[in-house]
């Protein structure tokens, strides 16, 4: 019996997910569910909290799951790395769940594709002031990351919510091209950004994202999403720093770029050679011809965490 691509796609996991399934690792505080609710609907978020907090607060990193992923997913899958970090040097881990599996950010092809409309926007602004109300959150120390629309989602929340989100690192996603409107200048924000050139769904030097036959909504290329932080936050053109990671000297390399003569806030890139649409040093969740390649060279978690331990 023939599979057709798409076939796979909705079967194991559309790989815009994030969808992997390994254990979250022995990590030594609490990974919990808990609901608030928003527009009288029930939402849920999966909450990491070190075993200990030694401080009168501490920083809060969002994590958001892909489209057709669950919280569930990318907890696994980043929790792995992340909540070993998050006990050492004591920080939270907040995982956003969206409803059916799709982020819907008001605008963009996707979202105005839904049959069902989700007011996310207002679910992100409902989630932090949860948490920050509830937890001894550091407020000027909030962060986001994601892979593949959860990397949208990250884009979306710095945008939408600037005096909130101290930085954001976005996995194998440049920055959407609707969402630029949504973006008003608003400097103050840390950029680094994951992207590897052999994504085969989202293209690295920009244009449709793809999964199997149909179009996704249109990226701006990785250089492209560079300079657009690079104007935001007033940085030389000019890397002030370049590096070739490469401890296993193996195929894949990872380029890392840092603009940091900036009058806001640094811009990073990892340039990912022959990575694809994955998060680094995680699981092939599915086959390499449907998502590309995992590079571990970094691992993404400890890369993450090291840009946002600096502010």
């Amino acid at each position: 019996m023939k599979i057709s691509l798409t076939t796979i796609l909705l079967a194991v996991c559309i790989p815009l997910a994030g969808c992997a399934g390994s254990n979250a690792g022995a990590a030594d505080g609490s990974l919990h569910k808990h609901t608030i609710t928003v527009d009288e609907r029930e939402r849920f978020y999966l909450l990491y909290k070190p075993e200990r907090v030694v401080g009168d607060v501490a920083p809060l990193i969002l994590v958001f799951h892909g489209g057709g992923g669950t919280a569930k997913g990318i907890s696994r899958e980043v929790g792995r790395s992340l909540h070993k970090i998050a006990d050492r040097d004591e920080f939270f881990v907040a995982y956003p769940d969206a409803v059916n599996k799709t982020w819907d950010f008001g605008a963009g092809e996707i979202s105005e594709s839904l049959d069902e409309r989700i007011d996310d926007r207002a679910y992100f602004a409902a989630l932090i002031d949860e948490l920050t109300n509830t937890l001894p959150v550091d407020t000027d120390r909030i962060f986001a990351t994601g892979i593949s629309r959860g990397g949208q989602a990250s884009y979306f929340v710095a945008c939408v919510f600037p005096e909130r989100i101290r930085a954001i690192a976005p996995v194998a996603m440049p920055m959407p091209k609707f969402m630029l409107d949504l973006c008003p200048y608003a400097p103050g924000t840390g950029v680094a950004i994951f992207n590897g050139t052999d994504d085969p769904l989202v293209p690295y030097d920009g244009g449709q994202i793809k999964v199997g036959r149909r179009e996704r909504g249109e990226v701006l290329s990785t250089d492209d999403t560079v300079a657009f932080w690079l104007e935001r936050n007033h940085c030389e053109s000019t890397p002030t720093n370049e590096a070739a990671i490469d401890p296993t000297g193996r195929s894949m390399r990872v380029y890392r770029s840092a603009w940091e003569k900036c009058e806001y806030d640094p811009v990073l890139l990892y340039r990912i050679e022959g990575g694809g649409h994955t998060w680094p040093s995680g699981t092939q969740y599915l086959p390499r011809f449907v998502i590309g390649r995992v590079n571990r060279d970094i691992d993404a978690a400890v890369e993450i965490w090291s840009f946002f331990s600096r502010f």
